[in-house]
């Protein structure tokens, strides 16, 4: 950055702009009429500017003392002259005057302000708004939300070695939120995978035993619970409401160590797919290792999101910023529902395995359709088998509904039970039909979680 004074990169130092400058030459005095300065002519000169000068300083005074009764009013309530900005006065300059001091506005050309007019420093709102109104910020949420954040240790118990002495030892950690006053808590499945212990260390620093109560690791979800009191629950909140470029707020255990960590940013995507992890959040908001199992917040202070993934870099090797993922609160409820109730995850089971149709592959194969499911494989004696959907129908909506980005052929098949029957409509390249087949859902064995 360049000074004016003495970086111009447009003026070189030795230039005039910089040169000082000599002072000019005095004036030369007046002539007397002899060729010198000390007559007559200079001493007239003198006794004039005396006389103006007694009437400049007598005539001051007595228009000073007109103005200062005037403003006075003569009543000793003295009105206080206030500055006006710089802006304001140039605004005034080119503003017509009122012409009935009663039509004069906040933003018109008064410069006299009485020492009584509200004004925001003197406290007194009733003429003054608020421009934040319910403006909620961060540092908001973080202070609701925070009491209700834990940090989770993974502890496991070494059977060989140094540390073979039958105590657990810290393997990890991550985040998890309370969500009851129960003391059920909410965190990742791989933060607790196998663990042989469960610490939770809360906001202030206090800790306790947590007690596993059941773990889904199809959706990476886990359910935790604790004895005695809690410090804090937040609620959950809508998912299905957010919106791309909604704020959001994560808070956690960054790196393990660092915990009670907020960070901000905006929902960046709806329904992503991450490996094996579906209908996923995409937001900005930094997030670290630790982070994992911590609650992605709207500016309610709800939890939309369980915060499980972060992209850095991509399998060529080309960096990556602003990409984390979490795992949605419609997904959360279903998930701690079924934890709570039963101890696991029932899922329904169609019994095909199949890739997920893009738009782009769909375009490079003349398909009439933008998004699917491809059946790869048929299992023998699954829920599919005899219902005549086949390996390389396209599956494109289930009892109505339509897969795409948004909703994958998961999100949609969760919504039923084992035991339903639904109707799924496929596309068939072979022949181009679309056709639609009946199908009663089977359960989903547990060796494929």
């Amino acid at each position: 950055m360049y000074d004016n004074q003495n970086n111009d990169p447009w003026r070189s130092p030795d230039s005039s702009y910089f040169q000082a400058r000599e002072p000019d030459p005095p004036p030369a005095p007046p002539d007397n009429g002899n060729g010198n300065g000390n007559g007559i002519g200079r001493r007239a000169v003198l006794a004039i500017a005396a006389i103006v000068l007694v009437l400049g300083i007598t005539g001051g005074g007595i228009a000073g003392g007109a103005v200062g009764y005037m403003l006075n009013d003569g009543d000793g309530d003295t009105t206080v002259v206030t500055a006006t900005p710089a802006g304001e006065r140039a605004s005034a300059l080119n503003a017509t005057p009122p012409t009935d001091p009663a039509e004069e506005t906040s933003d018109g050309a008064a410069f006299l302000q009485t020492e009584n007019t509200p004004t925001a420093e003197s406290g007194d709102s009733s003429d003054a708004s608020n421009s934040s109104g319910s403006d909620v910020s961060p540092a908001d949420i973080y202070e609701q939300v925070n009491p209700a954040v834990v940090t989770v240790i993974n502890q496991v118990v070494f059977d060989g070695g140094l540390f073979n002495d039958g105590n657990p030892f810290p393997a990890g950690a991550g985040t998890g939120f309370i969500i009851s006053e129960e003391g059920y808590i909410v965190t990742n499945n791989h933060v607790v995978d196998g663990s042989d212990g469960l610490q939770i260390i809360f906001y202030d620093g206090s800790s306790t035993i947590g007690t596993l109560v059941g773990t889904d690791p199809r959706t990476d979800l886990a359910l935790i619970k604790v004895d005695g009191g809690v410090p804090g629950v937040v609620p959950l909140g809508d998912s299905d409401a957010l919106r791309p470029g909604e704020e959001v707020v994560a808070i956690g255990s960054a790196l393990g160590d660092y915990n009670s960590t907020v960070t901000a940013g905006v929902v960046s995507g709806l329904g992503r797919q991450l490996d094996d992890l579906d209908n996923l959040v995409q937001h900005d908001a930094p997030i670290n290792p630790g982070n994992s199992g911590g609650p992605l917040l709207n500016m309610n202070g709800e939890v939309v999101a369980v915060n499980v993934a972060v992209i850095r870099t991509t399998q060529n090797g080309v960096a990556a910023e602003g990409l984390a993922f979490a795992i949605p609160s419609s997904t959360v409820e279903k998930i701690v529902s079924a934890l709570i109730d039963e101890g696991s995850v029932t899922r329904p089971f169609l019994g095909i395995s199949f890739d997920v149709l893009s738009p782009s592959q769909a375009a490079a194969q003349d398909l009439p359709i933008d998004y699917g499911a491809i059946v790869m494989e048929v299992s023998e004696g699954g829920p599919v088998a005899d219902s005549g959907i086949q390996a390389g129908d396209i599956i494109t909506t289930m009892n109505g509904e339509a897969i795409s980005q948004d909703r994958s052929l998961q999100t949609i098949l969760f919504q039923y039970a084992p035991g339903d029957t639904i109707e799924v409509e496929v596309f068939r390249p072979d022949s181009g039909e679309t056709l639609t087949f009946q199908v009663t859902l089977g359960t989903r064995p547990s060796d494929l979680d």
